[in-house]
């Protein structure tokens, strides 16, 4: 759910530094459909995510809502016919 995000690899004590969200761009409003980016900060005032999007030509670093993150991983990828979603890695 959308609290999970926050909680497992948000939080300013996680053990996990580094977190990797795949989302639809198309729900926050960009072209293109699936994709990867890290994490670079979370704003807990404004819950907003600072996405360092990896294709840095097209759109750069940008803040995101949390809520509108998350839901930008739940469309059916129809690779994989399954949702998107996050990876903490260490």
């Amino acid at each position: 759910d959308e609290d999970s995000i926050t909680a497992d690899g948000l939080s300013p004590n996680r053990s996990n530094p580094y977190l990797v969200v795949s989302y639809c761009r198309k729900v926050l409003g960009q072209t293109g459909s699936g994709h990867f980016s890290p994490i670079g900060a979370y704003d807990m005032e404004s819950d907003s995510c600072l996405i360092l999007d990896t294709a840095r030509f097209k759109y750069g670093a940008h803040w995101v809502p949390t809520p509108l993150l998350f839901e930008a991983t739940q469309p059916i990828d129809p690779d994989t016919g399954k949702s998107r979603g996050y990876v903490l890695l260490s």
